[in-house]
């Protein structure tokens, strides 16, 4: 049984050396910028905290909003001045006011903010437009010339129109309402 009290005693002091080298190793490596050498990453992560939290909107701050619209994958960006509610505010305030947006600039010039919306645009979302694709008659989203999105095309074949209903397919006719879209659609198939 004394053999094995020995081994124990080896291995015991074997980890206690191993602690304390760990212990010396981490405190060099934390404090060792008090004597001039690089900030270790944890200083660094908790002077970038203290710092985020210093820079408030101002009036003066430019609130820049990007909507970036999946299905259609257009941007638009809204470029404000902050209202006075918003004066005064960090950034972790600003997240929970703007929750889901992501924030990609914050300082006292200027907050920019990304929001990712699964949908279309304005543009697409209200103006529908009846044009030609794959030789059919075809309705999209959007007006004529301006990045169209195919809503449906249909199973009414261009060759068989009038050359005037052609030409003004090519160009785009853009309709004002469903009823309207349908009354176009159904003159095209009885002609």
């Amino acid at each position: 049984m004394l053999p094995f009290a020995k081994i124990n005693k080896k291995y015991a002091l074997l980890c206690v050396a191993l602690l304390l080298v760990m212990g010396l190793s981490a405190y060099y490596m934390v404090y060792r910028s008090f004597s001039g050498g690089e900030n270790p990453i944890l200083l660094q992560e908790t002077e970038v905290a203290k710092q985020d939290s210093k820079i408030k909107i101002t009036k003066d701050t430019d609130i820049v909003q990007k909507i970036l619209y999946l299905k259609c994958n257009e941007e638009e960006v809204l470029k404000t001045k902050p209202t006075e509610n918003l004066v005064g505010l960090s950034i972790y305030q600003m997240q929970k006011i703007y929750e889901g947006w992501e924030f990609e600039k914050f300082d006292t010039n200027e907050a920019v903010m990304r929001l990712k919306v699964d949908g279309y645009c304005r543009e697409h979302a209200n103006n529908i437009f009846i044009g030609v694709k794959d030789n059919h008659v075809a309705v999209f989203y959007g007006r004529p010339g301006y990045k169209p999105i195919v809503k449906e095309i249909t199973a009414i074949q261009v060759n068989k129109l009038m050359p005037h209903d052609i030409e003004e397919l090519e160009k785009g006719m853009v309709v004002q309402s469903k009823e309207e879209l349908l009354r176009t659609l159904e003159g095209m198939q009885s002609r």
